[in-house]
């Protein structure tokens, strides 16, 4: 047995050898530190890779990617007011408003004196939102007791002028809203309602008299249809009814930082420029898209029109029996698409789930025998126009 084996490893000795000079395993040591193993950052925020939300133009409108309520360590939030900027950038937003509580200060942060001046959070967040290209509009949080609730006031021009509006003994006292209110609206602002059923209660929204005061004075202009992950369907058919502009917030406090593939909620204006005008003229004429969680609120033609810019669709072939159509979706919205019967088609498949960059294909029974161009009807089950309802309209191909 011992003649056998020693002959037979040696053999195979002799083998790895001349295997592994012919691999020529050392002349090209692996280096982990190659920008394909470890990707080089240039020490710049400037240089980074950033994978923001895509979305298309519609009818001539930009569509801008806007988050109108956030804080910092200026009021009850815990991060500098840079670092939202930076946030902002990294995520691809076009505009962002810091807004700080107008009653409450450095609550995290006792050594950063927000009260001496209710501008600065602004004015430090100014010069790096200008290099990056970030619009930033200043604004501030009017915080008063339930049913009252919270306001934000947007294009503040000093936010000092609202220090006589601070009852200092009781911070959250509501008595002084509409005088508070009146004095933001002289400056120039659009004020929105905050968070509807936040602290209330029962936790529902409600419409009391105090807000039905307000919106008879025009000191409400628009209302949160969604903050943060939370949507009120209430909320939504009272913006419909008064004719308010509808946002989604995010309401940052602490720092963030999104997984792949999710969005931060926000609201899409649909501006005539990439501008702080641009923005106001859109927020008064109420072009707004509320964003959270790949659901979308707002009115119809709005809606439809993400769907026209986002999705190329062609037919890639006919028979008498059947269509196949194949959609590609050049935006970064998620379609969920239920297919429904119309005249010409009879769908073969019934729902498709359509994310942002990627192509699928339907196939269509077809009722009036083949045709290389047509339309089909289609629900988008998360794309909401009115509350309770969905989106229903047709692709052409």
């Amino acid at each position: 047995m011992k003649k056998k084996f020693v002959p037979a490893l040696f053999l195979l000795l002799v083998c790895g050898i001349h295997a592994a000079q012919g691999q020529n395993v050392s002349a090209r040591p692996f280096n982990p530190q190659t920008p394909v193993a470890y990707p080089k950052q240039m020490g710049s925020i400037l240089t980074e890779s950033r994978l923001p939300l895509r979305l298309p133009q519609v009818e001539g409108y930009e569509v801008l990617k806007c988050d109108f309520h956030m804080h910092t360590v200026f009021s009850d939030g815990s991060v500098w007011p840079v670092t939202r900027v930076e946030e902002a950038f990294r995520e691809g937003l076009d505009a962002i408003a810091i807004t700080e509580h107008l009653e409450f200060h450095h609550l995290h942060a006792p050594d950063v004196n927000g009260e001496e001046n209710l501008n600065r959070e602004y004015e430090i967040a100014k010069e790096t939102a200008e290099r990056l290209g970030v619009l930033l509009i200043p604004g501030t949080e009017v915080t008063r007791e339930v049913p009252a609730g919270h306001f934000n006031a947007l294009f503040v021009k000093d936010g000092n002028l609202l220090k006589p509006f601070i009852n200092t003994s009781d911070r959250r006292d509501p008595s002084n809203l509409t005088e508070t209110l009146q004095a933001a609206r002289e400056q120039g602002c659009f004020i929105f309602w905050n968070h509807p059923s936040f602290q209330h209660p029962r936790g529902e929204a409600e419409w009391y008299d105090i807000h039905e005061q307000l919106y008879q004075k025009g000191l409400i202009m628009g209302i949160e249809v969604a903050n943060s992950n939370m949507y009120i369907p209430l909320v939504q058919q009272w913006a419909e009814e008064k004719g308010l502009t509808m946002f989604s917030n995010s309401d940052y406090h602490g720092s963030v930082g999104m997984q792949h593939g999710c969005y931060r909620p926000m609201t899409l204006v649909f501006a005539r420029e990439r501008s702080l005008e641009g923005i106001r003229e859109a927020l008064d004429s109420r072009r707004t898209v509320a964003f959270a969680q790949n659901y979308l609120y707002g009115e119809t033609s709005l809606l439809e029109g993400l769907v026209k810019g986002s999705l190329r669709v062609r037919c890639l072939s006919s028979t008498p029996e059947q269509t196949v159509v194949e959609i590609e979706n050049l935006s970064g919205l998620s379609f969920d698409i239920t297919l429904a019967e119309n005249g010409s088609y009879r769908p073969s498949t019934s729902a498709c789930l359509l994310r942002g960059g990627y192509t699928t294909a339907v196939v269509l029974k077809n009722v009036k025998g083949a045709s290389r161009h047509g339309q089909f009807k289609v629900k988008i089950n998360n794309f909401v126009p009115h509350a309770g309802s969905v989106l229903e309209t047709e692709i052409a191909f």
